[in-house]
């Protein structure tokens, strides 16, 4: 046999094998599936109890003719066990489902109330609105039945249920100017001027209300066209609580005269509103209209100090403090802010610098001399250190010799003469390049008769400051026209109108300025007059006192040149108010050459009456209204001056003559508002 055959009979081998034992395996399953009949007892129950065991026996009775209880399962191992991702992601929709189901059902019953009260709101904004259209009917049916209280509430109710509807502004503003016209006829113009105020609160364009507010005024007794004027009423009705009427003011005033006080004023009612950012941009704008206005400045500072502004708010409280020594406000905030700097650094000595700098610009020197005390202790090697104390020992000086000038004034306002060269002389000694020192020298000079000196002071102050010293220029011309006169003419001329005097200074000196001839202080109180004055005061520095008494008869001096170009000015000046008065008619030059014998014998308030007596025939006369303007600034009535002097000028505007005068008075008015000699001591002891 082969291999092959070998193999074959192997493998019928194995499957004979394999056959077998399957069948031995079905045959031995058959077999054991039939069970063997069991011949045991049943099991125990409860129908076959014995005796025996009935005592062990415990198992409850059960019917099973009713339902049988449920039985509590024991705890499944599956109950704690954490739901798999399929699971979290099938309760996590289902979730997310459920809340957006609810949302949707929110939202409706948002939008349902929403809409409900947004029907109640157009109801009740058709009520409301209805409701001013009844009362601004109502009151417009009360107003023309002359019961203007009532009216007046019912249009301010009408305004207040729709605050957006002109017209029932206009409305309001008509009410208020019927009821004010009513009050004016009944002369109770302040009660009138109230309502044509709140008549331009309502309505700003009612051009009726602004002109009887005027004539309000002007029946008051002020005048309505002065700025001046309209600032005032504002400040009192700002300081009374009526901050809308202290606002028209304001607004009135801005029309007038838009200077840098009335920005400022507008800037504090915007302060009291509560609107800072308008209150800045005022203050900005008035510092850009006049940079020397000191209000303005100090402003700003308190503006920029709300705002902890501190670097801008020294400079601009400093410069309001430069301005003006006597700002108090300014002053304390400016010493605050520098007080703060100190207690937050004390061992910084620029800290103690700047103190010391707020106490001197204030006056407070013996605080600024301890605050440099402080800063040499700090930083002995500082160098504003000796700057700031020889700035410190000339403000001292500067402050006697302020005494002694504001002592000059005073001396000079009541014509006591020699007195007031006593002071002014010490002034000039401690400060002998003053130009405003020089000048008031040379009016004590002129007063007490001495005209060379006096020329000789006027000079000087015109050299120390040429461009703002016009004024000195003026009165050198004026004293040496009076020389030259007093020489030809004995006659009395008129009063130039260019010489308008201020009040400030002695009647004296205003009785020979204009008429021809030397006043009595020129004329025969001094018999040295035509010597050099040799006072033992300097008018001016070491170099200028060399020139003595050939001061005047030097040809080719600075003096006589000055005067020469003086001389050429007055040569293309118009004609004096006297040469022009001569085309009038005869009432106009009878009643000036009356005014001009009333004003000789300085009976001011005379020439005043006759010349008002014949405005009355003639309110379109300007040179009336002129000459009335210049003998109410000789008599000291600065205010009613400017108002006549302004006339005048808007009767003729192209007389130069006018226009120059009106700027003088209101030069002469400005100083009289910002110097107050009852305030100066006289005895020059303190200040």
């Amino acid at each position: 046999m082969t291999s092959t055959g070998i193999k074959i009979e192997k493998k019928y081998f194995h499957i004979a094998i394999a056959t077998s034992l399957v069948l031995s395996l079905v045959f031995s399953t058959c077999q054991s599936a039939k069970a063997t009949k069991m011949n045991a007892s049943p099991l125990p129950h409860r129908g076959q109890a014995n005796a025996d065991n009935q005592n062990n026996w415990n198992r409850p009775t059960r019917d099973f003719s009713q339902p049988a209880e449920r039985e509590a399962l024991p705890p499944s191992q599956w109950a704690g066990r954490k739901l798999d991702y399929r699971e979290e992601e099938k309760r996590r929709k289902e979730e997310e489902a459920a809340k957006a189901l609810k949302a949707i059902e929110e939202q409706k019953k948002q939008a349902e109330a929403a809409k409900r009260a947004e029907q109640a709101q157009v109801n009740a904004s058709k009520q409301v609105l209805q409701s001013a259209i009844d009362a601004n009917n109502h009151g417009y049916a009360l107003g023309r039945a002359g019961r203007w209280n009532e009216a007046i509430a019912q249009h301010e109710l009408a305004c207040k249920l729709d605050p957006s509807n002109k017209q029932f502004r206009t409305n309001l503003s008509a009410a208020r100017v019927g009821y004010g016209q009513v009050r004016l006829a009944q002369k109770d113009y302040s009660g009138a001027a109230h309502l044509f105020r709140k008549a331009l609160t309502a309505a700003h364009d009612n051009a009726m209300a602004a002109k009887l507010l005027s004539e309000a005024i002007q029946r008051a007794g002020l005048d309505p066209t002065l700025a001046e004027n309209r600032l005032g009423i504002g400040d009192q009705l700002a300081a009374s609580g009526d901050l809308d009427g202290a606002m028209i003011e304001y607004q009135q005033a801005m029309q007038l005269d838009p200077g840098a006080r009335t920005y400022v004023k507008m800037g504090d009612m915007s302060m009291r509103y509560g609107q800072a950012t308008n209150a800045l941009n005022w203050y900005r704008q008035a510092v850009v209209k006049d940079t020397n206005y000191g209000p303005a400045h100090r402003q700003l500072g308190l503006i920029y100090m709300m705002q902890k502004d501190y670097t801008s708010a020294a400079a601009s409280l400093r410069k309001a403090v430069i301005l003006d020594a006597k700002d108090n406000a300014a002053g304390l905030a400016l010493i605050d802010i520098w007080r703060k700097q100190v207690s937050m650094n004390p061992e910084l000595a620029e800290n103690h610098l700047g103190l010391a700098g707020a106490f001197q610009l204030t006056g407070d020197y013996q605080s600024a001399a301890g605050e440099y005390l402080q800063v040499e202790q700090l930083d002995p090697g500082n160098a504003r250190l000796a700057p700031g104390r020889e700035s410190l020992a000339r403000a001292m000086k500067h402050t006697t010799a302020e005494k002694h000038r504001a002592a000059a004034e005073v001396f000079i306002s009541q014509g006591l003469a020699k007195d007031a060269l006593s002071e002014i002389s010490q002034a000039v000694n401690v400060e002998p390049k003053n130009p405003r020192y020089q000048f008031l020298m040379g009016e004590a000079l002129e007063s007490s008769g001495d005209i060379q000196g006096a020329l000789r002071a006027y000079h000087t102050s015109v050299l120390i400051d040429p461009q703002n010293n016009q004024e000195a220029a003026a009165r050198m011309r004026d004293l040496q026209n009076r020389s030259n006169n007093s020489g030809t003419s004995n006659s009395p001329q008129p009063q130039s109108q260019n010489n308008a005097p201020e009040t400030r200074r002695p009647k004296a000196l205003y009785e020979g300025t204009g008429t021809g001839s030397a006043s009595p202080a020129s004329a025969g109180q001094n018999p040295n007059t035509n010597k050099p004055f040799t006072g033992s005061f300097r008018t001016h520095d070491d170099s200028q006192s060399s020139m003595g008494g050939n001061l005047m008869q030097n040809p080719n001096s600075s003096v006589q040149r000055l005067e020469n170009s003086a001389a050429n000015q007055s040569e293309t000046r118009p004609e004096p108010r006297q040469s022009q008065s001569q085309n009038k008619d005869s009432q106009t030059q009878a009643t000036l050459k009356a005014c001009d014998e009333m004003e000789m014998r300085r009976d001011f308030q005379g020439a005043a009456n006759l010349l008002k007596e014949a405005l009355n025939n003639n309110l379109q006369n300007a040179d009336i209204h002129h000459r009335l303007g210049l003998t109410l600034l000789n008599s000291g009535q600065l205010a009613e001056s400017v108002s006549e002097l302004r006339i005048a000028s808007a009767l003729n505007p192209s007389n130069k003559v006018f226009s120059a005068d009106l700027a003088r008075a209101l030069n002469i008015h400005k100083r009289s508002m910002t110097t107050d000699p009852a305030a100066s001591p006289v005895g020059g002891a303190g200040q």
